[in-house]
């Protein structure tokens, strides 16, 4: 009796532990470190112990429409967002939390490219693929009634529908890489780039970044277009550059009505393009940002990469990819006269300057000013007479939800889903979201890299492991056999104990390694013996080190882990573990003492290592801290000094580990019993869910993530879900990654 309640107040702290570490919010900074050493990119979260669906979905609203809406940021998502430009979501359909720890050395990918990792509250796979686009949107009000108020000219205006309605700064002009290839920008390794020059280019392009404005002059010659006359004005309209150009091959055409050069003003000209080339990056600091019309045609033509351009002609757009003449822009918005008929030829700096002006204007005005300003003039468009009507309606329905694949559309953005079964609210049109049908996989992959460039929103579904789990029955078993792998990291067993030992004794004696989950006291080996099972895996850990030869009384007590098939690969899983970037940063420290004032002094102590950025720990009672704490340095070759030092305060010795738990995590355990014996049937099921089979899955899909990771462009928000799974009334959570790519 007195066993069983011991067991069941150990069950009930541990319960405790949870829940005060659920009320415990503390923030996470996981920062993804390239081969260089360099910080490639920070991805800043404060801490909700678990993200749902919604929160995905929140997240995916909040960064697709913040630009054209004044969304609400989700509290628990703290990274700074200015850049990103697309969204891709990944869904692992049927893996779990426990899937991606089982196999952790075959998720190379996804352990490696994801610098936040997040527990997912259990949900089905296709909640997010079907829920998406018709969920509710959360906007502010004010912003929601500017958008109603708008009339259908403004509200559907291509400038509006790409740029939004509150976009201003500099930086939000420029044009992304993916849109620079598909105007046929050259770019660095592109096709047809052999042989360019790149300009020295700063990655931190500001709102205060200098503007230069280039146009250049043409003729034809036996290779095609070359240069003849080049122009560079600086933000202040002084012109900096204006030389002539000899090509290298015979000219046949000197385009002399446009480019207004002849035979007798380039007869003298030495100079080449190559000391053109060298005056632009001699001329151009890191920031620039050239400004043109059509600027691609102008940087081919000079052989040269520049990464930061705005472009007049996409600045100033039309339906269907039109593009207004640089003379007719200059005539309406600057009132000015450029390429005058009565002068033979254009002027290069006279364009530039226009170019630059042009930009200025729309960035100082923004794009709804602009459009309101030139609707009639520039656009041919007007404003209906029944405007204040048209307000008046739209103010009745101002509080009609609005849904995301609408408001999607309306922000001129689009969504694609691929998937072996996709569905999605049938509402919705194939404007607002292309729907593509796969047949595996693979061909998931394949559709997804030819159209990646065409989609802000792209929702990519992976059915492979459900569906062969699904064929075999063995859903619920397989998921079982899985989580037990895993607990029996945790497991122990300690003995021979004296013949008169309680689970008082073994807690007493395994406490100072960590916090224990249960006892079971064993009676019919020779000698008492204790199966234990630790809270976290670190605890077991020390224990195995620390306590291994320990007397009591007459008794010298071995610490040993279970022996079967299980446990087989043991050593290998908790290498993999201590090796998670995820715990790069972090160590566990345990028999701290419970008294506040000398708990606080302790931890202090592990300030002489390095920076710290958190401390977690979790309070066993009322007025009593925890005696067992992770702490989360700000560089890991702190968490490697302390690990490799003895601490010891007053007569308390401090034991350290690395961390081997997931910082989103808060136990290895499951609510299910372990269960240690070897199971009659497990030959069984081993046929039904044959394990190699499993991994070759894992294997597959993992690589699947990394081609659909490589294909992203650089600023794209990378999502992966693992939606979980509910199984005879335990819910399995998942498991959500989250990572802004950056360049390489």
């Amino acid at each position: 009796m007195k066993s069983e309640s011991q067991s069941a107040e150990a069950q009930m702290d541990s319960s405790s532990s949870s829940s005060s570490s659920s009320c415990c919010k503390r923030k996470a900074v996981d920062s993804l470190i390239s081969d260089s050493g360099e910080k490639r990119e920070r991805l800043e979260l404060s801490s909700q112990d678990v993200l749902s669906v919604k929160d995905v979905c929140d997240l995916i609203h909040y960064i697709t429409l913040r630009r054209s809406h004044s969304m609400r940021k989700p509290s628990w998502f703290g990274v700074g967002d200015e850049r990103v430009s697309r969204v891709n979501v990944m869904v692992l359909d049927g893996l779990t939390q426990s899937h991606f720890y089982r196999y952790l050395s075959i998720f190379r990918h996804l352990r490696n490219k994801y610098s936040a990792r997040w527990t997912l509250a259990p949900s089905s796979g296709d909640l997010l693929t079907s829920d998406l686009l018709s969920a509710e949107v959360t906007v502010c009000d004010r912003a929601a009634e500017t958008h109603t108020a708008l009339p259908a000219a403004l509200r559907w205006h291509p400038v509006i529908r790409r740029f939004g309605l509150s976009t201003a700064g500099l930086s939000s002009f420029l044009l992304t890489q993916q849109e620079m290839i598909k105007q046929n920008y050259p770019v660095k390794g592109g096709s047809g780039c052999e042989g360019f020059v790149c300009t020295v280019s700063d990655s931190q392009v500001t709102d205060s970044s200098p503007l230069f404005g280039l146009d250049c002059e043409m003729c034809l010659t036996y290779a095609g277009f070359e240069v003849t006359r080049v122009a560079l004005v600086d933000s202040s309209g002084r012109c900096v550059l204006d030389e002539l150009v000899k090509p290298p091959n015979p000219i046949i055409d000197y385009c002399t009505r446009f480019s207004g050069i002849t035979r007798a003003i380039l007869a003298p000209v030495s100079t080449r393009l190559a000391d053109v080339q060298s005056r632009l990056l001699q001329l151009l600091p890191p920031d620039a940002v050239l400004v043109g019309h059509s600027l691609n045609g102008d940087l081919r033509a000079l052989h040269l990469v520049h990464p930061h351009v705005i472009d007049t002609s996409l600045l100033y757009r039309q339906e269907f990819g039109r593009r207004f003449k640089l003379k007719h822009l200059a005539e309406v918005v600057l009132k000015r006269e450029i390429q005058s008929e009565v002068r033979t030829g254009h002027d290069p700096c006279e364009d530039a300057l226009a170019t630059l002006h042009l930009a200025q204007y729309f960035i100082r005005k923004g794009p709804r000013e602009v459009v309101e300003d030139h609707l009639e003039d520039l656009w041919d468009l007007e404003f209906p007479e029944d405007h204040d009507s048209d307000h008046a309606i739209s103010s009745n329905h101002r509080n009609s939800p609005l849904r995301f694949g609408h408001a999607l559309s309306r922000s001129g953005q689009s969504a694609v889903f691929l998937g072996a079964s996709v569905e999605t609210s049938g509402s919705l049109s194939n404007q607002q979201c292309r729907r593509h049908q796969c047949s595996s996989d693979r061909e998931v992959v394949c559709v997804y890299r030819r159209v990646v460039q065409s989609y802000t929103l792209s929702v990519l579904k992976f059915s492979s492991f459900r569906n062969t789990l699904n064929q075999t029955e063995a859903m619920g078993r397989h998921l079982h056999q899985v989580c037990e792998r895993l607990e029996q990291m945790c497991v122990l067993y300690v003995g021979p104990l004296p013949s008169d030992a309680t689970e008082t004794l073994v807690n007493r004696l395994l406490k100072r390694c960590g916090r224990l989950r249960t006892i079971r006291l064993l009676h019919y080996t020779h000698g008492v013996h204790a199966e234990v099972v630790f809270e976290h895996l670190e605890g077991a850990q020390l224990a195995l080190e620390h306590l291994n030869g320990h007397q009591i009384n007459d008794c010298i007590i071995k610490v040993r882990r279970p022996v079967h098939d299980l446990c087989l690969d043991l050593d290998e899983r908790l290498s993999e573990r201590q090796n998670d970037p995820l715990n790069a940063h972090v160590i566990y420290v345990s028999n701290l003492s419970s008294k506040p004032y000398r708990h606080e002094d302790q931890l202090q102590t592990f300030r002489q290592f390095g920076p710290i950025q958190h401390i977690t720990s979790t309070a066993e009672h009322a007025g009593k801290c925890g005696r067992h704490a992770f702490i989360k340095f700000e560089c890991a070759d702190s968490a490697q000094a302390a690990v490799g030092v003895a601490l010891q305060i007053g007569n308390r010795k401090l034991s350290v580990c690395h961390a081997l738990t997931p910082p989103h995590m808060t136990s290895w355990a499951h609510t299910h019993p372990v269960t240690t014996e070897t199971s009659p049937d497990r030959a069984e099921q081993g046929e039904e869910c044959d394990e190699r089979l499993l991994e070759r899955l894992m294997k597959k899909l993992d690589a699947r993530v990394g081609k659909v990771f490589r294909a992203l462009e650089e600023n794209c928000l990378s999502v992966v879900i693992l939606p979980g799974h509910r199984s005879d009334g335990v819910d399995h959570a998942g498991l959500c990654f989250i990572h802004i790519k950056q360049s390489d």
